[in-house]
């Protein structure tokens, strides 16, 4: 089904390049809402293909469409190919795996979308504060909601540690 969706000021601001009225047909290219929300609010990437985002460096050093910081980067892959989205993607889905056993061997069950992204882009500060969504930074959860409302705008359900690790590249942790 083909429909046009009127984008929020977000999605306009970080895709004003794009045509006011985007067309979806099902599920994206990489068939991946978590992905595709992921790279978007992090460098603004649309599309599954390399390009620009994939060469973003962020202004503490963070690298890929995803902004890993190198450190982490290196602690989860021997690569150094931080541009390609494949490679990205599969050091993302590893990180996330572990950060959400943690979340989970906390609180005792999966995370929503918003603190899925507050375990992405804020993992110190949301652990530092219990995993209690209303002890977050209002600025961080402000983030985090815009996340969450990109994720289900792109059909996002629930985020579970098996999906996000179902991927058959995917071998080990580390």
């Amino acid at each position: 089904m083909v429909q046009c969706v009127r984008k929020s000021r977000l999605v306009k601001k970080m895709l004003s390049w794009i045509p006011a009225c985007t067309l979806f047909i099902g599920v994206s290219l990489s068939a991946s809402p978590l992905r595709d929300a992921l790279a978007m609010i992090e460098t603004g990437a649309s599309s599954p293909v390399a390009g620009g985002p994939d060469h973003v460096v962020g202004g503490s050093g963070e690298i890929s469409r995803f902004q890993i910081m190198p450190r982490v980067w290196k602690a989860y892959t021997k690569s150094k190919n931080h541009t390609n989205p494949e490679v990205a993607w599969t050091v993302t889905r590893r990180i996330l795996a572990d950060r959400v056993s943690a979340f989970e061997k906390s609180t005792g069950r999966p995370p929503e979308p918003i603190e899925l992204y507050l375990l992405w882009n804020k993992p110190g500060h949301f652990e530092g504060v219990g995993y209690r969504l209303e002890k977050v930074s209002r600025a961080y959860r402000a983030r985090a909601q815009r996340f969450h409302n990109l994720y289900q705008t792109m059909g996002g359900g629930p985020v579970t540690k098996p999906s996000l690790v179902e991927d058959p590249d995917v071998v080990s942790a580390h």
